[in-house]
């Protein structure tokens, strides 16, 4: 018994080549097989890593030795500061006549603070690998050798070369470290290790 819903069967004739789907590899949208990821650096047949893909050595220890000689210098400047004027309201309440120490103490304090921030400012621009940094810390470092030398001349002693000596032995590293060959390629943006010399004529 046919129920009345039933769909009328299909009387057409029957087709002798009947389509199949597509097989899946055949389909133009699948992904396509891409190159061998190289091994990580170090391994057989990996690519070697680029000359830039770290900052030298040089630089490094040019920017740390910097920050202990600036943080050096505040702490020194903030004790000539302090120093200076507790000496001015000594000669103030007593009628001293030392405004020449007063002033002298005044002038290496502010000399020490700008060192260090120069050296501050000059190390923070090398890391971010601009030229212009290494003049600013050329600048801070002299100035600090320079208070360093007058007052190993200024005072004397055993006391005064070894307390001078820090001072002027840190920014005179660092003047060595940040002028190195590969410090200065590193931050001209160049090849801190250019390929082998060629034959002449090459």
């Amino acid at each position: 018994m046919t129920n009345p819903y039933d769909p009328p069967p299909d009387d057409g004739p029957i087709d002798p080549n009947p389509g199949y789907p597509e097989p899946p590899w055949s389909s133009p949208y699948l992904p396509q097989p891409t190159a061998p990821i190289p091994p990580p650096h170090g391994y057989p047949g990996s690519y070697p890593p680029p000359w830039d893909s770290g900052r030298p050595g040089s630089v490094l220890a040019a920017s740390v030795l910097a920050y202990i000689d600036a943080g050096l210098l505040i702490l020194a400047g903030l004790l000539l500061l302090v120093g200076a004027s507790a000496l001015n309201g000594w000669n103030n309440a007593f009628g001293g006549s030392d405004q020449g120490v007063t002033a002298e103490l005044t002038a290496d304090g502010m000399i020490n603070l700008l060192s260090a921030g120069l050296q501050i400012a000059g190390a923070v621009m090398m890391a971010g690998r601009n030229v212009r940094g290494r003049l600013l810390f050329s600048v801070g470092a002299g100035m600090c050798v320079g208070a360093g030398c007058y007052w190993l001349v200024r005072v004397g002693g055993g006391g005064a070369i070894i307390w001078a000596g820090v001072f002027v032995a840190l920014p005179v590293i660092g003047l060595v470290m940040s002028w190195t060959a590969q410090s200065t390629a590193w931050l001209r943006g160049e090849s801190p290790h250019p390929g082998p010399p060629r034959a002449f004529g090459t």
